[in-house]
């Protein structure tokens, strides 16, 4: 209670909202309902299908999976003015309605440095993500116990966890993790295909594109999209694919480096954050007082 009563002593200073996700990170929908007295237009901006089971929440507990569940996301989905999603894969999959705006989630590149190409062996492969997602790297655990032992090619997890396979681990902290990246000859990023996955916005292939690192990815959702309109990287579905996708990069410094600035024009284009504020400021602006409220 108190929670909803704090939101709604706030509201009365603001002629929109903007929420991502749900209004608190955990809890059922009464403590965003203060919204259903909030004149002004509010907008929901969604970059996972939090209506899918991601893999951590699916490890957890019954009463967990109902405390972090979607209760606040499906009530906000009813109530907002403006629906903003990441991809066109999330934009047809929410329950009861589209999404009004596709925006691309991008990362604000314009300062990143860029990977200093390297001849020797092992290339440095780099993984980021939540520990949630650490499972997507075990169905590789034999080819990168193959690219050590071989010399190839070394896998770094940046992650607040480290993953149980072969690979080192850095911590992850959100002030170097683009100095971190910038240290990877190949970012890579698999995944299997399920409803979670298929609505991702390739936010990690973005990122390793910034710096210039090539890239590897499954061939899932957007990140299909991703990597052939970039030129910035290879496909790879089954371990077999990416043994051979591994294989091919580190035996190849020029097309590597090729990739890689491919990736980087790519994204120097496709990141418009000014485009990007544009759109967003347009929804929340909208008609701010009087808005459309749901029928």
């Amino acid at each position: 209670m108190e929670l909803g009563a704090r939101l709604r002593g706030r509201l009365d200073r603001y002629d929109a909202v903007l929420v991502q996700r749900g209004g608190y990170p955990m809890g059922p929908a009464w403590i965003v309902r203060a919204l259903e007295r909030f004149s002004g237009r509010v907008v929901l901006d969604l970059d996972d299908n939090v209506f899918a089971t991601s893999p951590r929440l699916a490890t957890k507990s019954r009463a967990a999976r109902w405390l972090y569940g979607d209760h606040q996301a499906r009530y906000l989905l009813g109530r907002a003015d403006v629906v903003v999603v990441s991809t066109a894969e999330l934009a047809n999959s929410l329950p009861g309605r589209r999404a009004d705006i596709i925006l691309p989630t991008v990362p604000d590149v314009a300062n990143y440095p860029t990977v200093t190409p390297r001849d020797e062996l092992p290339i440095q492969v780099g993984w980021i993500g939540n520990a949630g997602n650490l499972i997507y790297l075990d169905p590789l655990r034999e080819v990168f116990e193959r690219m050590r032992r071989e010399q190839l090619a070394e896998l770094e997890v940046l992650s607040p966890e480290p993953w149980h396979g072969p690979a080192t681990h850095r911590l992850w902290r959100r002030s170097d993790e683009v100095s971190d990246i910038a240290r990877y000859d190949v970012g890579i990023m698999p995944l299997p295909d399920t409803t979670y996955t298929r609505s991702k916005a390739g936010f990690k292939l973005l990122m390793y594109m910034g710096v210039g690192s090539a890239v590897i990815a499954g061939p899932v959702g957007v990140n299909e999209e991703l990597v052939r309109r970039s030129g910035a990287g290879i496909l790879a579905d089954t371990p077999e694919e990416w043994d051979a996708a591994l294989r091919q990069l580190a035996s190849d410094r020029p097309r590597r480096e090729a990739m890689g600035r491919a990736g980087q024009r790519f994204i120097r284009s496709y990141a418009d954050m000014g485009a990007q504020a544009d759109t967003l400021a347009g929804a929340l602006r909208g008609a701010a007082r009087g808005a459309r409220r749901p029928g």
